[in-house]
């Protein structure tokens, strides 16, 4: 059987079956690869790899959410006692105290079921989704789901006229098909995502989520309008059939690995693995016990919870707060109920470049950016949102800017704590990713119950008490991830080093066929030494860097374990690749 992973006799590693070059194949992947433009990285199989995996998050929200919209097009057309008057040219629905809102399909003592039964199967799946997708690889897991949650959709709305039950039940088999969708997305990045771009590509992965959202309460309000089968399940039908459009892009353009990949260069290979201590997700089981003793694991599980419950309280109820509370009619509530999400998007992607950026050209630790994205993410909303809470139906478009700031400022957290399970474990990311979104379900599951039970006569001062509930849920959790917080790779998840074992491609040494240990020892040095100088002045401006900044890392790594300040730099330094490499007799590294 072929052993998993190579390892040449200078403490490199490569994939099986990789072709040596016996001139240059010692150190292809140690030196600092070649700069690439923007056209050559935007169009890169990692980056085609990541706008997919967007359109994959997109329609997993979409999926999920456009049952809630669908709910508020049911109750269009059934208000009793409802009054219409006309204030500067726009049509205003106002229902009255004494209004009835009837929905012909779903009763009101089952409204909070129908909208959290999808998280009591999702919750199921994510613990084994990032285990099944490093087993039998992300892409077929992804595939099979994505497959089961469209013919979900495309029968939802004969089940909702048949019996409600029968869709909870689908929308219950639809969740437990979705749980592995994110974490197999984990262990995609941990196989694709250079260090430099580990935050982008994962935030461009996560935006996905707020596309989705867009899509589920913009579009569904305009399908909802067409006076076509009472135009609700147009939704179903329309974001069906978009999922296998993408499920055949998904299939022709995506692979698990850039050694699967056919149309991967070696260029580009270099430029992913450049850096990392593993090139590849476990398809080993995590070690819990030593897992669940982590703290840093603890403050990813707690940030996850208050990220689950803030964004399922959102999306549930954003639409049903326009109606009740701000008084929009279904057209604009569509419309301005998908704004905050838009926000959301653009910063996501924004701030997740910032602290790629940040990373790349200061000395902060990445546990330090990590907490300072967190924190931003986290008391800026919550701020935010307890404003709104005081303002009514005359300050509606105030309210609606102020949600909308408030959603977009929520995409900090895109570059931290979504991206901080590939920090502390990249080769358990999937796994990792699983657990906490179990643990997040719960919020999810809740949240619908209790906001429902909060929300009963739908008033202002109902919503607020909402409002305040959210906001302190997500700053309290802030607090446990700036203590327990950490971006260092956690000793847990590490993989212990290995000496040189000969494969079937070596020789009797552990050398590569064709070579001998000597040879190839004598290629390792020679590689080293033509760095050093390099190296040398690198270390240099590093320390000096290290020496502005330290107070900062020092100041705010409360979890104590600040981590090597240079090895996030793209810079050739002593913590990069080619400085592990010099030093391959003290570590071994995984390229």
């Amino acid at each position: 059987m072929e052993p998993d992973m190579q390892i040449m006799d200078v403490g490199h590693l490569r994939p099986p079956n990789d072709t040596i070059d016996n001139d240059n194949s010692i150190s292809k992947m140690a030196a600092k690869p070649p700069d690439e433009g923007c056209l050559s990285k935007f169009t890169s199989c990692r980056w085609q790899t990541g706008y997919l995996t967007l359109w994959c998050s997109l329609l997993l929200f979409a999926f999920r959410h456009s049952f809630n919209f669908a709910i508020v097009c049911m109750e269009t057309g059934n208000i009793v006692d409802m009054n219409i008057t006309e204030t500067h040219n726009t049509t205003i629905t106002s229902v009255a105290d004494s209004a009835k809102v009837v929905n012909p399909y779903i009763p009101d003592d089952v409204r909070g079921l129908v909208l959290s039964c999808y998280f009591y199967g999702y919750i199921w799946t994510p613990l084994i989704g990032g285990y099944l997708a490093a087993r039998f690889g992300a892409k077929l897991m992804i595939t099979l789901s994505m497959a089961v949650s469209v013919v979900v959709m495309l029968v939802l709305p004969i089940s909702i006229r048949t019996n409600v039950y029968i869709a909870v039940a689908l929308r219950v088999a639809m969740g437990f098909a979705s749980g592995v969708i994110l974490p197999s997305q984990q262990v995609l990045w941990s196989n694709w995502a250079p260090i430099s771009e580990k935050a982008q590509l994962a935030a461009t992965s996560n935006s996905g989520v707020n596309v989705g959202s867009i899509m589920a309460t913009a579009i569904s309000g305009f399908l909802c309008q067409i006076p076509l089968d009472e135009g609700w399940p147009l939704t179903f039908y329309t974001y069906a059939g978009v999922g296998v459009v993408w499920m055949v892009f998904w299939l022709l353009f995506v692979h698990d690995s850039p050694e699967r990949h056919p149309r991967c260069s070696t260029e580009e290979k270099q430029r992913i693995y450049f850096g990392k201590t593993s090139i590849k997700s476990s398809p080993k089981p995590l070690p819990w016990m030593k897992t669940l003793r982590s703290m840093p694991f603890w403050a990813l599980v707690v940030s996850h919870v208050s990220h689950s419950w803030i964004m399922s309280s959102m999306q549930t109820f954003l639409p049903m707060y326009m109606s009740d509370v701000l008084k929009f009619d279904i057209g604009s509530n569509g419309v301005l109920s998908a704004l905050p999400y838009i926000g959301r998007f653009f910063g996501g992607l924004f701030f997740a470049y910032i602290a790629d950026l940040v990373m790349q050209k200061t000395s902060l630790s990445v546990t330090v950016n990590r907490k300072i994205f967190q924190t931003l993410g986290t008391y800026l909303p919550g701020g935010f949102l307890i404003g709104v809470s005081f303002l009514t139906s005359d300050q509606r478009m105030l309210a609606v800017g102020l949600m909308v700031i408030a959603m977009t400022t929520q995409a900090f957290t895109m570059a931290s704590f979504r991206v901080n399970h590939l920090d502390i474990a990249p080769r358990y990311a999937g796994q990792v990713m699983g657990f906490t979104l179990t643990i997040g379900c719960c919020a999810s599951i809740v949240s619908p119950l209790i906001i429902s039970a909060m929300t009963i006569d739908r008033t202002r001062e109902q919503w607020q008490q909402v409002f305040f509930l959210t906001a302190g849920i997500v700053m309290m959790a802030d607090v446990f991830f700036l203590i327990f917080g950490s971006g260092k790779e956690q000793d847990w998840a590490k993989e212990k080093p290995t000496d040189v074992i000969p494969s079937v491609t070596s020789g009797a040494d552990g050398s590569p066929a064709g070579t001998t240990g000597v040879e190839n020892r004598k290629k390792g040095t020679e590689a080293s030494d033509e760095h050093s100088v390099q190296r040398q002045r690198s270390k240099d401006t590093l320390d000096l860097k290290a020496s502005k900044n330290g107070a900062i890392n020092a100041a705010l790594d409360l979890s104590g374990d600040l981590v090597n300040e240079t090895s996030h730099s793209t810079e050739p330094c002593p913590g990069g690749a080619a400085g592990n490499h010099g030093n391959s007799r003290d570590q071994v590294t995984r390229l």
